[in-house]
């Protein structure tokens, strides 16, 4: 009997431990200067203790290698990954392992381009390996503060990010995978509301998107 406890208390710390290891906080977007300057004065002052990086099997070989971030760039130990050159040169708010989106052996990846305006509206960007080169699979309009390492303050920043938990959505993704081929983002819909959008993935392209539920109640209501 007290075996039989044992093995089950071992088993349920061991799942609270996943747990908490799934929702452990990304590292946050630091040690770029963004300030009331112009933003062409803006600079990347990232080091090798703050750039991103993540791991993952990204060409789908079966075996591991770490992206870097850099100003302009992703890159990998992997010689046989060619860069993904970013289209800008402040790095990225962001860098996730989103996993096997399509089934097909390799890891997909999401970021979000650091931009050099005012704007808080900005992309998800989910990428993809193929053939050699990275590809973008799809994009999702957002606000910045909805980056899953933002710290959101004010109310109409927490909402995605208080949706998401509610939900049981992972904190640490942009997005939900359903199965092999089929997923959920969410994104900033046309009525300026947040919904809920799928994406059937097909041969490394995005070969269906739809509107789902709206998510974000009307102000009025």
């Amino acid at each position: 009997m007290r075996k039989g406890l044992y093995i089950l208390l071992i088993a349920i710390c061991s799942l609270q431990f996943v747990a908490k290891a799934q929702q452990e906080e990304l590292k946050p977007w630091i040690d770029v200067v963004m300030d009331e300057r112009d933003p062409s004065q803006w600079k990347w002052n990232k080091t090798d203790a703050s750039r991103f990086t993540i791991r993952g099997d990204f060409d789908g070989d079966g075996f591991s290698e770490n992206l870097y971030e850099t100003a302009t760039s992703i890159f990998s130990d992997n010689d046989e990954l060619t860069p993904l050159k970013l289209a800008g040169d402040l790095g990225v708010y962001f860098l996730i392992n989103e996993g096997d989106l399509d089934g097909d052996g390799g890891d997909e990846i999401s970021f979000m381009i650091v931009n050099r305006d005012y704007s808080n509206l900005n992309y998800f960007r989910i990428w993809t390996y193929k053939d050699t080169k990275w590809k973008e699979l799809f994009s999702v309009f957002v606000h910045e503060y909805d980056c899953p390492n933002y710290k959101a303050t004010r109310p109409e920043e927490k909402f995605t990010h208080q949706w998401k938990r509610k939900n049981g959505y992972n904190m640490n993704k942009v997005v939900l995978k359903v199965c092999d081929g089929v997923v959920d983002v969410i994104g900033f819909h046309p009525c300026e509301r947040y919904a809920i959008e799928h994406v059937k993935l097909v041969d490394k392209t995005s070969a269906k998107r739809e509107w789902g539920v709206i998510i974000q109640p009307r102000e009025e209501e």
